[in-house]
């Protein structure tokens, strides 16, 4: 078997693609990278032609097609904003202290349509990336590649063989590693997403006050539920145990001056 890797610049890092097989793997891993291309145009907060600008430019009881893609995106990022009763969220929360907000329950994806019952702005960025993920890996399978890895700035899935992932906090944490056998792994940083952007990008979805720095890893079965549900357990800590059980994951929490946790039901 050959083996190839090949990396690029998208979503916001560098995505690497590693394909091992007997086939045309150069062009199974130019498939991967057109999946992950198509997620970033379809779900971009910053494309005035995207389906996301689109809903943000609804007003109360107005509805708009969307994309296939950003259907089953959505339709996803939904179903864990119930699951976890609102810790994950893809509507962009008030700030701290302003009036209630829209959440995702003023937003209904139906018939390829999405309709609000009050203006919002989605934000699709804690569980775009490992969609993404999952639809490169699903692509360089269709191209019958035998064991791949898809690895996006630390959000990643494999099949076909086993990775060892350092959790690797911004703040100090003694290191840990994690086995990931044919799944995904993803992980969010409060400290390092604010001293990147410059301001908080994790805040509390009911709330809207910014979350106490930690850093937390989730491996599951996909990578956009990994993505996710690493929001809901800097949320919730210990208290999103059950979800993470439900969904067949696994779930590693550290806070400054803190051991490490694993997340359990």
């Amino acid at each position: 078997m050959r083996r190839i890797e090949r990396a690029r610049p998208l979503l916001g890092t560098l995505v690497a693609v590693r394909a091992e097989g007997t086939g045309e793997l150069e062009r199974a891993v130019e498939s991967a990278f057109a999946a992950i291309t198509e997620v970033e145009t379809r779900l971009s907060a910053f494309r005035d032609d995207s389906d996301l600008a689109a809903v943000a430019r609804l007003g109360a009881g107005e509805r708009v097609p969307v994309d296939p893609l950003t259907a089953r995106c959505l339709w996803l990022a939904l179903a864990l904003a119930r699951a976890s009763d609102g810790a994950f969220d893809p509507v962009v929360p008030a700030p701290a202290g302003a009036p209630r907000a829209a959440s995702w329950r003023d937003l209904h994806l139906a018939r390829g349509a999405v309709a609000v019952a009050r203006p919002l702005r989605l934000d699709l960025g804690g569980i775009a990336k490992g969609f993404a993920v999952d639809r490169a890996i699903a692509a360089l399978r269709r191209a019958g590649v035998a064991a791949a890895t898809v690895n996006a700035g630390g959000d990643l899935r494999s099949y076909g063989s086993d990775e060892w992932v350092a959790l690797a906090p911004r703040h100090a944490a003694p290191p840990v590693a994690v086995l990931i056998a044919d799944g995904a792994l993803a992980s969010s940083d409060v400290a390092a997403a604010t001293a990147d952007c410059g301001a908080p990008q994790h805040r509390d979805p009911t709330s809207g006050a910014p979350l106490p720095r930690g850093f937390a890893s989730v491996a599951a079965p996909r990578c956009a539920v990994a993505d996710a549900l690493t929001k809901v357990v800097l949320a919730r800590g210990t208290a999103a145990g059950p979800l993470v059980a439900r969904l067949r994951a696994r779930a590693f929490l550290h806070r400054p001056g803190r051991a490490w946790q694993e997340i359990v039901a």
